[in-house]
């Protein structure tokens, strides 16, 4: 589940023109940092509590509206 999870979010930052990093396996944007584990998704925004997420329970419209609420959309990869 966790690459299933992981490649739709990639395939949307790209959609959006999203500027993000990949090490491993965790994403960065200019909004967020999200690490994938075995058992949930952590997400880390300046200024919030860190969020665990298990794959089951993500709401991804929301997940990937914080990701574009406030990102610079302008290429980096």
């Amino acid at each position: 589940m966790m690459t299933s999870i992981r490649t739709r979010i990639l395939a949307f930052l790209d959609l959006a023109h999203c500027q993000y990093k990949v090490e491993g396996n965790t994403i960065t944007t200019s909004t967020a940092v999200l690490a994938f584990t075995a058992d949930h998704l952590s997400i880390l925004r300046e200024g919030k509590p860190e969020r665990f997420m298990p794959y089951e329970k993500l709401n991804m419209d929301k997940i990937l509206f914080l990701l574009t609420a406030q990102s610079d959309k302008t290429p980096a990869h």
